[in-house]
């Protein structure tokens, strides 16, 4: 379900039905998953990724974020979209985390433990635990009124420098929080903006007058193809004899410079 002004009631409305079982499962990745405590969230993030062999391609589609594909040896993994700016791939980071441990909780908690398959409520719950995770139980409501600035856009631009989050994640989580204080002017600032985007030049500009780290909206363009390259050399080692093996890896090093090709005219 696409999130607009008109939906946004009913968003939060789900959050709140959502959020035990959230909570739960930021529980068991607090636990299981996140060695490096120290690290910035996003890193922490892109840790446990690395460690679900994390494929990263700059794919020129700004509707798609990543995914999670099962490879042949049935292992499940993340791809992310390098072509998106680097805070809406932070929380995809997240999201696509979600996706790869919710099967591993359901195991754990054997049949006494609910999770959804229906489509749109299993991605409302990826989304919210992505921002569960990125802005915690914190204080963005206060930080977003200690701003001394008037324009709308500018107050949003300083949170998602400071929270690395992206534009909706922002409005979405601000929007919940005005509606926990009840604060009606923030509600209704909130969704007059909701449904406007400003273009990517527009973001730079501003986050460069504002003296804002204008890399966070940028794309990376990072093309990491390891998680694939790895097992197929340890293949070639193993079996050297068998020109599948090597044949298979030539075609990932071609999608490789492929991508880097494509980057490279852009």
């Amino acid at each position: 379900m696409r999130i607009t002004s008109s939906n946004l009631d009913e968003t939060i409305e789900r959050n709140a039905q959502i959020h035990n079982e959230v909570k739960a499962h930021i529980s068991f990745i607090e636990k299981r998953l996140i060695k490096w405590r120290s690290f910035p969230i996003e890193q922490q993030a892109f840790e446990i990724l690395k460690e679900h062999q994390l494929i990263e391609i700059p794919i020129p589609d700004l509707n798609w974020g990543g995914a999670i594909r099962k490879f042949p040896n049935c292992h499940n993994v993340p791809i992310i979209n390098t072509a998106q700016p680097r805070v809406y791939q932070y929380f995809i980071y997240w999201h696509e985390i979600y996706h790869l441990t919710e099967s591993e909780e359901l195991k754990l908690h054997g049949n006494d433990y609910d999770i959804s398959v229906e489509f749109d409520l299993t991605e409302r719950k990826a989304d919210y635990f992505a921002s569960r995770m990125i802005f915690g139980d914190g204080d963005l409501y206060d930080y977003f009124h200690s701003l001394e600035y008037e324009d709308f856009f500018v107050k949003i631009a300083h949170c998602m420098k400071s929270y690395k989050a992206p534009y909706k994640a922002v409005l979405i989580q601000l929007y919940q929080l005005a509606k926990k204080n009840q604060n009606q002017a923030v509600q209704e600032l909130v969704k007059s903006h909701f449904d406007k985007q400003l273009t990517t030049q527009t973001w730079e500009s501003l986050f460069q007058e504002y003296s804002l780290d204008d890399t966070l909206i940028k794309p990376s363009y990072v093309t990491n193809l390891n998680a694939i390259k790895g097992p197929i050399k340890e293949e070639i080692k193993q079996h050297s004899d068998v020109e599948l093996f090597a044949e298979n890896l030539r075609v990932v090093e071609e999608w490789e410079k492929e991508f880097k090709y494509e980057l490279n005219k852009s």
